[in-house]
């Protein structure tokens, strides 16, 4: 070793050059210049100062281990467990932040001596893992089409459901809610409607199974992966016709516990313009109609105004999260609670739900973990989706010279008390109004909403428990047992009133449904990833098994000893001649083998394949198992070295071809022949002697629906990653669709579920994003839109299939040629300038107009879905709109009682009829029951829409105020909510949603969705 190299000098301070040969000079001359680079490195610590802060994540918590270095040096160090650091550099250093996951950070120092951080989650790496079947994958991998919502796309939402959140996010995906009331479902459409039956997704909840996410609070959702194509979905086989949603939950992270509250708190309104007819215009309809004479009185009754309020809306939520290296946790709670707009508390909902997520990694070879949530939930709901008892409807029916309440006691009222009768009061003593032209079921909406005491009671536990095994390198093993149980009551009862003759109860009546679905699921699977040079082979291969149980219990009894909810149970009741009893049971299984190669060549070329066999008991024996299959690929062509496009980034092509199947619309023992006894047949001495009879025919022969798609698509992303677009063509059909078949009537019995059909859904999806964070002021943008063919391209029974029945009328049919469920009726070519009568087409062309001139007059499934939104930040500011629609769809206003002459009329029908003076009018001369008008395309508006969802200001207060209270970060907002809508539609709400399939885009006085002002809080600690 030289001598120099005793010396702790630094490197740069040492000589170099020629060595003297005389020693004496050498040691003063390297101690001198010790002493001055001493001196230079004393003088330049005495320049630098302690530059100090706290680095957090976008929610305000601190994050440890990020790394601080001088850029240029090795000078540096990392954040402390709540994210505080230190370190000196001068002036001129620029300081920068880096952690996984997260885009680094340089600062110039300048004048600074503190810097406080807020580190983003990295665009590019964060998005391109997505969860799939059984796994997660970079996007950069992924050859199916799957769209990714995170959970800062969903956290601001406020709404009761996980799936009315992601609504507008995504392209190809319809959410069309069921009803406005608070608590009601949705319908959920991937890539349009694939069956005559059931259609909606399945969901998949942290590996779990389940037909329902109503437990789910948005805000423990993490991540949620929408699976389109068949190659993406066909891991799961028998359930994947319809897609299938993915949803991840929120776990803790390693480092400090955090707590984390959200509250909300809002006011609800009907955002509706609609009007009906006034007194004075109601009259003059009715004379003009030959209905007979309305008489004014001097009540003029706006119903729809009397049956809306303003009613209030809450959420809170409380979560815990945190752990150490080796264990991390979440476990939260939430409270949400909405009033209606039409009923108030009789038309609430609540929800309670808990959730506790752990992840264990015991040995570097074993991590054990479960995910489980349990929610309560209380549902009071009125009649709604109803021509003949539903308050809205009747709203929209009841004449506006019935007062709403009487002053006193007239004596039409005391005749019917008198009769025995029970007139309803409300709240003051008050007799509620009786029509005063309106017949039939038609009743004051108000006193309706007094008779409504209905009640579902819901609790639900979902979730799993799993251990993963990683023997040896690129070996994963997972097993894990899952469980879905729900119980739940629906309870009501009814007291006596008297509306009119058509619509009283004489006598009071408990009734209690008690439901309980029980699935568990027990999946064990493997997967083994290996590396041959640039060769990157996955292999995945499992085994899976199920059962689902669902008994149910009905209970009638009457009369109640007294009318109230305390005496409203089973035993509470006077007699025992009315009491009922009744029930099921179902029960299911079904085992599986499923799976899939993966294999990539330099991230560049890839294909992948997977194989499903189910084998469910409800097929008959020899059709119970199927096996479904798909391949998909990838081009990248960005990785190519002929690729040389600046500002592109990445681009890849994709395809994919996949089969799905589907038993979601068969009730099973289809190949089995049941009895039911009480049957009698003619003896030779002319005496009846009992028999027994098969109650439906069997079909032996039945098989699997199947869903099979084309797929073929791009992504790219540009300028950096601020820009990204995708695209998919798919073309999707569904065979051998399950229906209840047809033959002659004279075999006497009911015929069985059949492969009768095929739908065929192709499009387009396009998504389109921007985001720029280069300034202070960052904003993004991103939209979508999808397009949709719908058509029946097959039906092999011997008619047309009948759907919704509109008081006497099949209004909805499954036909071939036509869209699924399209609406069906006369055809109108305009009115007669003379009369004012409606001229309907002769569609046969046999010289007369009949019930053969029904035809095709509207689709209830939208051409075009879009969404948008845009988000901006300008310091402690942001802003967040978000809009979402739909164009093409068709909505059948259904609630006209045509047999019923004196029920009230929208306000547009009397603006815009025939008059002698008025002869060049969109709509006929007043008319009450014409099937011509009633049910014809005249009954058929646009449901085309765009509703502005959300328009929300937040402010986030800065930390320095925030440092003395303990809390990391406080953000405000306020937030208009479906608030504006556009439509050309004319009735209370474009969304025409049912919970009956084949009632899509039917208006019977449906309750309307809410606009809302929402108050909020976010606070973490």
């Amino acid at each position: 070793m030289k001598k120099s190299e005793n010396f702790n000098a630094p490197s740069h301070c040492l000589q170099t050059g020629k060595q003297k040969k005389s020693n004496w000079l050498l040691k003063p001359t390297m101690l001198l210049l010790m002493v001055l680079c001493n001196v230079a490195i004393i003088f330049g610590q005495n320049s630098n100062k302690e530059i100090s802060g706290k680095i957090s994540d976008s929610s305000g918590f601190g994050l440890p281990g990020v790394n601080i270095s001088l850029k240029g040096t090795t000078t540096g160090t990392v954040s402390d467990i709540d994210g505080n650091y230190t370190i000196f550099a001068s002036a001129e250093d620029v300081i920068v932040y880096s952690f996984i996951g997260y885009t680094s950070q340089e600062i110039l120092v300048a004048d600074q001596v503190q810097l406080n951080v807020i580190m983003l989650e990295d665009a590019i790496g964060m998005d391109e893992v997505v969860v799939v079947g059984y796994g997660v994958k970079k996007k950069s991998l992924v050859t199916g089409s799957i769209s990714s919502i995170k959970s800062e796309d969903i956290q601001n939402v406020p709404v009761s459901r996980a799936d009315q959140a992601i609504q507008g996010k995504t392209a190809g995906v319809s959410i069309l809610s069921t009803s406005g009331s608070p608590g009601a479902g949705a319908k959920i459409r991937i890539r349009g409607v694939n069956s005559n039956g059931n259609s909606n997704p399945l969901f998949i909840v942290d590996g779990m199974k389940t037909g329902d996410i109503n437990n789910i609070d948005p805000a423990d959702i993490a991540s949620m992966e929408v699976l389109k194509d068949a190659a993406s979905a066909a891991i799961y086989g028998t359930e994947g016709a319809n897609g299938v949603i993915l949803i991840t939950t929120k776990t803790g992270k390693a480092g400090s516990s955090k707590i984390s509250y959200d509250f909300q708190y809002g006011f609800q309104s009907s955002r509706s313009d609609m009007e009906v007819m006034n007194a004075s215009e109601y009259q003059q309809w009715m004379q003009e109609s030959g209905a007979g004479t309305v008489t004014l009185n001097g009540t003029d009754t706006d119903w729809l105004d009397e049956i809306f309020e303003v009613a209030p809306m809450q959420k809170h939520h409380l979560s815990f999260s945190g752990g150490s290296e080796k264990t991390t946790y979440l476990i939260s709670g939430s409270y949400y609670g909405q009033d209606g707009i039409v009923g108030g508390d009789k038309a609430k909902y609540e929800r309670f739900t808990a959730r506790a997520n752990v992840k264990s990694q015991l040995k570097d070879w074993l991590e054990v973990g479960n995910n489980f949530s349990f929610s309560h939930s209380k549902q009071k709901y009125i009649g709604e989706d109803d021509e003949y008892r539903g308050a809205v409807n009747f709203a929209l029916l009841l004449d506006p010279l019935t007062q709403t309440t009487y002053d006193g006691t007239p004596q039409r009222v005391q005749d019917l008390l008198d009769g025995g009768n029970t007139i309803l009061q409300n709240s003051n003593g008050k007799y509620y109004g009786l029509p005063e032209y309106v017949t039939g079921e038609t009743a004051n909406p108000l006193a309706l909403l007094d008779t409504y005491r209905n009640n579902i009671v819901q609790d639900k536990i979902l979730g799993n428990v799993y251990a993963t095994i990683k023997p040896f390198k690129g070996l994963t093993f997972t097993s894990r047992a899952g469980l879905d149980l729900t119980y739940q009551t629906d309870h009501s009862w009814a007291p006596v009133y008297y509306f009119s003759a058509e619509s009283q109860n004489s006598e009071t009546y408990v009734d209690d449904n008690i439901n309980k679905w029980y699935t568990w699921l027990w999946e064990n699977f493997a997967s083994y990833n290996k590396t041959f040079g640039d060769h990157d082979f996955t292999v995945l291969a499992g085994y899976s098994a199920e059962e689902y149980q669902a008994p149910d219990y009905t209970m009638h009894s009457a009369p109640l000893i007294k009318e109230g909810d305390q005496y409203a149970y089973q035993g509470y009741t006077t007699s025992n001649e009315f009491d009922r009893t009744g029930g099921g049971y179902v029960n299911h299984t079904m085992t599986s083998f499923f799976g899939r190669l993966s294999y990539n060549y330099l991230n560049r070329y890839m294909l992948e394949v997977s194989l499903r066999r189910d084998a469910a008991d409800v097929f008959p024996v020899d059709n119970q198992a199927a096996v479904f299959s798909a391949v998909s690929a990838g081009w990248t062509i960005s990785e190519e070295d002929f690729f040389d496009f600046q500002g592109i980034d990445y681009l890849k092509l994709r395809a994919s071809w996949g089969e799905n199947g589907s038993r979601s619309n068969i009730p099973g023992n289809e190949g089995q022949e049941f009895y039911v006894f009480g049957a009698q047949y003619p003896g030779a001495d002319d005496v009846y002697q009992p028999g027994a009879e098969i109650d439906k025919l069997i079909n032996p022969d039945l098989k699997w629906e199947t869903t099979e798609q084309l797929d073929i698509g791009f992504d790219l992303r540009a300028l950096s990653g601020k820009l990204s677009f995708a695209m998919d063509y798919y073309n999707k059909t569904t065979k051998d669709l399950l229906t209840t078949g047809s033959g002659p009537l004279s075999t006497g019995n009911d015929f069985p579920i059949m492969n009768v059909g095929d739908v065929t859904n192709k499009g387009f999806d396009f998504e389109l994003g921007y985001n720029n964070r280069d300034h202070e002021f960052k904003y993004s943008v991103n939209l979508n839109l999808s397009t949709l063919d719908n058509e029946v391209t097959r039906l092999d029974v011997d008619s047309p299939v009948k759907g919704d029945n509109l008081r006497g009328h099949d209004l909805t049919w499954f036909e071939e040629g036509l869209p699924i469920w399209y609406f069906k009726g006369y055809k109108t070519n305009g009115i007669d300038p003379t009369n004012g009568d409606v001229i309907v087409v002769d569609v046969n062309k046999d010289g007369e107009i009949s019930d053969a001139d029904q035809t095709y007059i509207g689709d209830p499934h939208a051409d075009i879905l879009y969404g948008a939104t845009f988000n901006a930040q300008y310091k402690g500011f942001d802003f967040n709109l978000f809009l979402q629609g739909s164009q093409g769809n068709d909505v059948f206003m259904g609630w006209f009682r045509s047999d019923r002459p004196f029920s009230n009329k929208p306000k547009f029908m009397f603006d815009d009829r025939w008059t002698p003076s008025n002869t060049n009018a969109s709509r006929p001369a007043a008319n009450n029951s014409s099937d011509y008008v009633y049910r014809s395309d005249l009954m058929v508006s646009d449901g085309s829409y765009m509703r502005i969802k959300q328009i929300q200001v937040g402010y986030t207060l800065p930390s320095d105020i925030l440092q003395k209270t303990g809390i990391d970060r406080a953000r405000v907002f306020v937030s208009l909510d479906d608030f504006f809508t556009f439509t050309d539609y004319e009735g209370l709400d474009p969304e025409a949603g049912s919970s009956n399939n084949a009632r899509q885009g039917v208006d019977r006085g449906l309750y309307p969705i809410a606009g809302k002002v929402i108050f909020g809080v976010s606070l973490n600690f």
